[in-house]
């Protein structure tokens, strides 16, 4: 946590092959491929290279890629409402950089060109998750939204199942309101917390089958309750930071 990264904001048309090559290679490590490396290539590169997608990459003091994640943006109107979705579709992080506040608050530099770009509404973001991602995230954020759940309102789970569909096509189950046909991740089940453990319980109600390569969309809303949550995350991830390297003196 002590270490010191670099962040590089890339806009995706931009990006040039050689770090998308580097970028897909760190997230092979991660996955279990249910279709060819060929196949996979091509759609990661395409994805993180078509408009309004913005690519956070961190490298160590040596130069090396050590995490990246991506965010895609969308605006939604519907029924006279009108939201901007921020999709986060890859998010890879070496394990010894995994809670590492410069990645956990880098997202910050884009929210201000969002609202300048796309005008003020209201901004979710979402993604379509596995279990510690799940796990992550409703930590992160304080909870997160699903289709299933009743808390979520009417407008939201539409706006999320439309983005689905939009997103992942023939792949979007609209029964289970999952999506099919996934890369599976080498899932890490190193949380021995009570709240840890009840979050992935939570996740595998709604997901049982997630081992098949079966993803569950989420949405989390940016308001002030969220946004404080995050803050202090990233608060207490850096007080650990500061007392690890401290230690290690």
């Amino acid at each position: 946590m002590g270490k010191k990264l670099k962040t590089i904001v890339t806009e995706g048309k931009y990006a040039k092959e050689k770090m998308l090559r580097k970028m897909w290679l760190l997230r092979r490590d991660f996955l279990e491929l249910n279709q060819t490396e060929e196949n996979d290539w091509r759609y990661f590169s395409d994805f993180c290279s078509r408009d309004h997608t913005y690519l956070f990459t961190f490298f160590d003091s040596s130069g090396e890629l050590q995490g990246f994640f991506t965010f895609t943006f969308k605006s939604f109107d519907k029924s006279k409402k009108r939201a901007l979705l921020i999709l986060s579709k890859y998010y890879y992080v070496k394990p010894a950089y995994r809670g590492h506040s410069t990645i956990t608050s880098a997202a910050w530099r884009i929210i201000p060109r969002a609202m300048w770009k796309y005008g003020l509404q209201a901004i979710y973001v979402t993604a379509f998750v596995f279990p510690s991602s799940y796990v992550s995230l409703s930590r992160t954020f304080g909870g997160v939204k699903t289709i299933q759940k009743n808390t979520t309102t009417g407008w939201e789970k539409d706006m999320l199942e439309a983005f689905a569909e939009e997103i992942y096509g023939e792949n979007w189950d609209k029964n289970d309101k999952l999506v099919r046909n996934q890369n599976t991740p080498f899932e890490e089940n190193n949380g021995k917390t009570q709240s840890i453990q009840a979050l992935r319980k939570e996740y595998e109600a709604i997901n049982p089958r997630w081992r098949d390569g079966v993803s569950m969309p989420i949405l989390m809303k940016l308001d002030f309750h969220t946004i404080h949550n995050i803050f202090s995350t990233n608060v207490r991830r850096m007080r650990r930071g500061n007392l690890v390297a401290n230690q290690s003196k």
